[in-house]
């Protein structure tokens, strides 16, 4: 028994004191000791207590999780409804102290507490692959409870990596649902519908965009090809805006079209020619950077197909100056100046700041460019897949890319700990020590003692950036800018 599971025992016979509760990082210890004392004498609760107050204590707001518990067994006691088995208790523990907007989801549709039945989390499956009813209320709730069981699954202790794989399979059946609505709204056949971006490397984050784009098979008459335009324009137009739209569980996916040909100046769609003719003449080397992540998702097999096999040249050259390394470098410098200029702390920066995110992607893909023309086997958008692949190449120490990928997925943790909570896209990682507990809490860090999980936090957050950082420094060659 950890000291945890010492503390829920306590809680259950009643002997549990405000300062255990306070030590261990709730941050209104009397209320917490109301909520559970509330909670340990419902029927539907008091059988399974220790085991989900365990896990509501590993939570950032375990008085929080003993409250959603409570409402939730009276709703469903008053509504003629099973209880939730001591498994899935457990699951929702964790879920509802770490998850704001996920407590508010469950408080007002019950039903999705099914969601997490059968349990225990190693039982848990995925969710489901099955395609999704062309309707907005539908996608949206597809998300929901995607978004739900992915993280119940996190709770429950499955690799981190394979969450990352089932957000971007949520993303891929929401999106050709919103394809088949938009087409249909718009009364026109669908373009094809392609990813970039971390949707595209099929390693989305709990709170993200999605980058894509549309491309169409052109008709060979000029005339009908600027109708076509026009149709797939009003398709895409519906796409976006029945995504974003907010219904009763809260929206869809925020659309970003900006990696298309000519960004936000150009046409929302583009034929095949067209956009390998913007890549042939203008395309610029970070856009060959951005076309490592093109996957198709959506629509008809033949553009899509046409743009990725046309694009092989551009991005995979056959012979390329050790010279494109340092412009990844320079750019990825510029971008942390640019930042610095409008005020961003990005010291506190999981994505942009040195040593996070975006240096394990950028170093990654710039290796990818520099060897893929040769390489086949490191064309992937997937940054673990690509550091995996480097290494079983030659173009990266094994160790090197072991030790990065390690520190990829605890960023990627990290960034998913950050937007858990309220759904927002933020990559900030939190400054002040009662955030950083409950950030701990949230990451996993179980010591009962909620200073000492802050610690190891902090300790993780200066070794992660520095070995990160480190390698960025070495790997991709030139002077800081």
């Amino acid at each position: 028994m950890d000291e945890m599971e010492g503390l829920a025992r306590a809680l259950a016979s009643g002997e549990a004191s405000a300062d255990a509760l306070a030590r261990a990082g709730e941050a209104d210890p009397a209320r917490a000791l109301d909520a559970f004392a509330r909670a340990r004498a419902h029927p539907a609760l008091a059988p399974a207590f220790a085991r989900w107050a365990a896990e509501a204590l590993r939570s950032p707001r375990p008085a929080s999780a003993a409250e959603a518990l409570l409402a939730l067994a009276e709703r469903r006691a008053a509504e003629g409804v099973a209880p939730a088995s001591a498994p899935a208790l457990a699951l929702l523990a964790r879920v509802l102290g770490g998850s704001a907007f996920l407590a508010r989801l469950v408080a007002a549709r019950p039903a999705l507490a099914a969601e997490l039945e059968p349990a225990p989390a190693e039982a848990l499956p995925a969710p489901p692959a099955g395609p999704i009813e062309p309707s907005w209320e539908a996608i949206r709730a597809a998300k929901y409870r995607g978004l739900l069981r992915i993280a119940a699954r996190d709770a429950g202790g499955r690799p981190f990596r394979a969450s990352l794989r089932e957000l971007s399979d949520v993303a891929d059946a929401c999106l050709a649902a919103a394809l088949a609505c938009a087409s249909r709204e718009a009364g026109v056949e669908p373009p094809a519908l392609l990813a970039l971006g971390k949707l595209g490397g099929c390693e989305l984050n709990f709170s993200s965009d999605v980058d894509v784009l549309f491309v169409y098979a052109a008709p060979r008459d000029p005339d009908a090809d600027f109708a076509r335009n026009a149709e797939v324009a009003r398709v895409v137009r519906a796409f976006r805006a029945g995504l974003e739209a907010r219904g009763e569980l809260g929206f869809g996916y925020r659309v970003d079209l900006d990696l298309r040909p000519e960004g936000e100046t150009g046409p929302l769609a583009n034929s095949v020619d067209a956009a390998l003719g913007y890549y042939e003449s203008f395309g610029a080397e970070w856009e060959r950077q951005a076309l490592i992540r093109l996957r198709p998702v959506a629509g008809p097999e033949a553009p899509a197909r046409a743009l990725a096999e046309g694009l092989t040249p551009f991005v995979w050259r056959r012979s390329i100056s050790p010279a494109a390394l340092q412009a990844v470098r320079d750019m990825k410098h510029r971008i942390e100046r640019e930042r610095r200029d409008a005020g961003r702390d990005l010291e506190h920066d999981l994505k942009e700041g040195p040593g996070g995110i975006r240096d394990v992607e950028f170093t990654v893909q710039a290796l990818q460019l520099f060897v893929g023309g040769r390489e086949p086997r490191v064309r992937t958008g997937n940054v673990l897949d690509g550091l995996e692949a480097l290494a079983a190449a030659g173009a990266l120490p094994a160790e090197t890319a072991a030790a990065l990928a390690d520190a990829y997925l605890w960023l990627r943790r990290a960034e998913h700990a950050a937007q858990l909570d309220e759904e927002r896209q933020t990559h900030a990682f939190p400054r002040d020590a009662r955030a950083q507990r409950a950030f701990a809490r949230r990451m996993g860090y179980g010591e009962l003692d909620a200073e000492s999980a802050r610690a190891r936090l902090l300790d993780a957050w200066t070794a992660v950036r520095a070995e990160v950082r480190a390698h960025f420094e070495e790997l991709l060659p030139g002077e800081a800018a």
